[in-house]
């Protein structure tokens, strides 16, 4: 009891530590915002019961922090860090209620905290926040529900399934999970009703998701089809295509659990098999099985790094478990390695040490994923000059990109409502709100930014005349990382958009 008590006072000193230098960083940086953070930012000014891509709720999380902190990065941003430090702490209490170890809870969380995937989440504010905290909350329920069959248990894991669901729809894999690893080891459980108690407050969240999508020519369910390759056009088959795909799939999953975790990892899986623990299997299964399927999608299709990060939330219990099996060079071998971790993850966030000694020709700068975040913030101000000093009245800003046209709506003065127009591109949420064809015929002038500096022949078309072009140039690690362009046109008439019916 004494040593739990100590561990969770360290516990809430590191998160607490790690959470205040995440948001300085947020709060000092000269890099703007993920495009896909202002995105779900620009959602939250336009509240709806679903979107076209994501449930709610990231919308609800944006808009209650900048409704209290105003329009800023660091109110974006705090959703992220606190649904991450309620995760660590989840997954600790989980460990040490699993085992009666707080050592094994404690460890579980200082290794989930410096995995890669999870710093990400923890630092930029996209769905993946809020579903790692409330699947590792649905998970501890889930457990003392297995192991008590109490029926209250069953309801709390259907309520944080619930609020996972309408975060990030992937949290409808917990219910096949779950129903397997009761057939796996408790099948009499499928008899009695606590599953199903859990299934029917669970199924609570289709209700906004659905209703929206019936509306809406059932838009998210047509965009996740063509994600997973079940829906939209197919293509041939190619061996090399194939071979790229899972070697990034593979590769990149080894590398956002930390390569330097992989030992235990697979001392984790093999004692699985070996002995068959009911608790180890509850710690792998989600993992194993969401890797397996993100597998098969990647024979055919590229996988987004992040896509079955969230089932590796219990990943690091099975892992401080075994630690607590293995002698002590392995206990060493993983102190060092989960501090190495962590001091990696700093030094990616602010590389000029590294740049310092060679890095710049290991991983150039334009080649930096951070390198993606640079130059809005510069050009929403530029837009601003360029408003203020042509003196224009009525204008809007638009932009062939939802990525550039979010960051805008974040950046420029006010915070406009900004818009896109369709030159070639899929679907997105901004084909559900007004278009700029509201403003046809009514001497409104327009703003276009867009990435690359190549006339857009049906742009130039649907306007008076062109007023100005000029490049903007986003610069990070003291290179050039993208180029864009700004122009602003006079009276809009009429674009003709290409349609589409691409998700």
């Amino acid at each position: 009891m004494k040593d739990t008590k100590q561990l969770r006072i360290y516990l809430i000193a590191v998160l607490a530590i790690v959470s205040f230098f995440k948001i300085l960083f947020t709060a000092t940086t000269s890099l703007s915002l993920f495009s896909e953070e202002t995105q779900y930012w620009l959602w939250s000014q336009n509240l709806d019961w679903n979107y076209y891509s994501k449930p709610l709720m990231i919308a609800v999380y944006n808009f209650i922090f900048t409704g209290i902190l105003g329009n800023t990065d660091v109110a974006v941003r705090l959703s992220a860090v606190l649904f991450s430090a309620g995760t660590a702490w989840v997954i600790f209490e989980l460990g040490q209620q699993m085992y009666r170890d707080p050592r094994i809870g404690f460890w579980a969380a200082l290794m989930l905290i410096v995995m890669p995937y999870f710093h990400l989440a923890s630092f930029f504010h996209t769905t993946d926040s809020s579903l790692l905290f409330f699947w590792a909350l649905s998970f501890y329920w889930l457990y003392r529900a297995t192991v008590s069959q109490k029926t209250s248990y069953w309801v709390y894991a259907g309520l944080a399934s619930a609020m996972g669901m309408l975060s990030k729809n992937t949290m409808v894999l917990a219910i096949p999970l779950i129903f397997l690893y009761l057939l796996l080891v408790d099948f009499k459980q499928l008899k009695q009703k606590g599953f199903y108690v859990y299934c029917l407050v669970f199924s609570l969240s289709f209700i906004p998701i659905i209703i929206w999508n019936f509306q809406h020519d059932f838009v998210t369910f047509r965009h996740v089809g063509t994600l997973g390759g079940v829906e939209g056009e197919s293509e041939p088959f190619d061996m090399g295509e194939s071979l790229k795909y899972i070697s990034e799939y593979v590769g990149g999953q080894l590398g956002i659990i930390s390569a330097f975790f992989i030992p235990f990892m697979v001392m984790a899986i093999r004692r699985l098999v070996k002995y068959k623990e009911r608790k180890m299997l509850f710690n792998l299964l989600p993992a194993i099985l969401v890797w397996m399927m993100f597998f098969l999608i990647s024979i055919t299709k590229r996988v987004e790094v992040n896509w079955p990060a969230f089932a590796y939330v219990t990943l690091p219990i099975a892992m401080a478990y075994v630690l607590t099996l293995v002698g002590q060079g392995w206990k060493k071998y993983a102190t060092y390695a989960t501090a190495i971790s962590g001091i990696l993850l700093i030094l990616i966030m602010k590389p000029a040490p590294l740049d310092a000694i060679g890095f710049r020709k290991v991983l150039r700068p334009d080649k930096d994923p951070l390198a993606r975040l640079a130059g809005y913030r510069e050009m929403g101000a530029r837009i601003d000059f360029l408003v203020d000093s042509l003196q224009l009245q009525k204008h809007f800003i638009f932009s062939d990109s939802y990525h550039l046209a979010s960051e805008m709506a974040f950046y420029v003065e006010g915070n406009p409502q900004t818009y896109t127009i369709n030159l070639g591109r899929r679907k997105n949420q901004f084909d559900h709100w007004p278009g700029i064809d509201q403003f046809e015929n009514q001497q409104y002038d327009g703003v276009f930014v867009q990435w690359n500096t190549a006339d857009r022949p049906k742009v130039i078309a649907g306007f008076d005349k062109r007023i100005l072009k000029e490049t903007h140039y986003a610069t990070y690690r003291g290179d050039t990382v993208r180029v864009f362009s700004i122009e602003i046109y006079q009276n809009l008439h009429h674009i003709d958009e290409v349609k589409t019916d691409s998700y």
